[in-house]
């Protein structure tokens, strides 16, 4: 009996609500890139309909923490929705993954910095990573013959941990910032990985743990709105990340 209502609640939870959102239109258009995202986040949650769903969870948190560009966010909402007893046990899960795919960020940093240099330029992303010399006065690298200059990743985040590193840390782990370059830069430029590692039990702790309480709390009612108004969301998320980011460029 239990199985059976174990199932359903799951099915409940990979199943997605229609979007309130226009189609047609200028709006629609603009809200187009939203859509992509939905159907992603449709994709992500429909791990949870599956016995994978915790392996997948611990694998894309791991992930995610190092190098890759989905949070497990939704995957975490998914599996706390489908069985609401376990929303700790998928929080903890998240939280172990997560910390350790940064210590994993952290060697990448430490180690292939190298590699890291190459991936970047293959991408096309170097302004956005190393900087662009017009921003300012540069700092070396410390491997390789490379610059870095304001208005880049690696630049931001080392003036971060110059300030206070373990703060930095628990900054990234909770909030929006990527936190993948933050492990790695960590590794780049040998930031204590004590420090990574209590900071991001601690941010990462909060997040996940606080997103299972609210789900365990609070569950079917939020789902629905979710999913009906994604795209607006999305666009309101998007809109106080940038404002976040302005506040934390200009005013600290």
């Amino acid at each position: 009996m239990s199985n059976d209502a174990d199932s359903g609640e799951t099915q409940h939870a990979a199943a997605t609500v229609a979007s309130a959102a226009p189609r047609g239109g200028l709006i629609g258009a603009l809200l187009w890139p939203m859509r992509v995202l939905k159907r992603l986040y449709a994709w992500v949650v429909g791990w949870a309909d599956t016995r994978w769903g915790t392996p997948a969870l611990f694998v894309l948190s791991f992930v995610e923490s190092s190098f890759f560009p989905i949070p497990p966010d939704p995957l975490l909402v998914a599996l706390c929705l489908g069985k609401r007893r376990r929303s700790m046990w998928y929080a903890l899960v998240c939280t172990v993954a997560s910390v350790l795919g940064g210590i994993a960020g952290w060697f990448i940093g430490q180690a292939l910095f190298g590699f890291v240099i190459d991936v970047i330029s293959a991408l096309g992303a170097q302004a956005s990573w190393f900087g662009t010399p017009t921003s300012g006065a540069g700092v070396a690298a410390p491997a390789g013959d490379l610059m870095l200059y304001p208005d880049g990743y690696f630049y931001q985040v080392h003036e971060k941990f110059e300030q206070n590193a373990l703060v930095a840390y628990f900054s990234a782990a909770l909030s929006p910032i990527p936190y993948k370059v933050f492990t790695i830069a960590g590794g780049v430029f040998d930031v204590s990985l004590a420090m990574l590692i209590v900071g991001s039990v601690a941010g990462r702790g909060l997040r996940f743990f606080s997103l299972g309480t609210l789900i365990y709390l609070f569950g079917d009612k939020v789902k629905p709105i979710l999913e009906k108004y994604f795209e607006w969301i999305t666009v309101g998320i998007v809109v106080l990340l940038v404002l976040f980011f302005v506040v934390l460029r200009y005013a600290l």
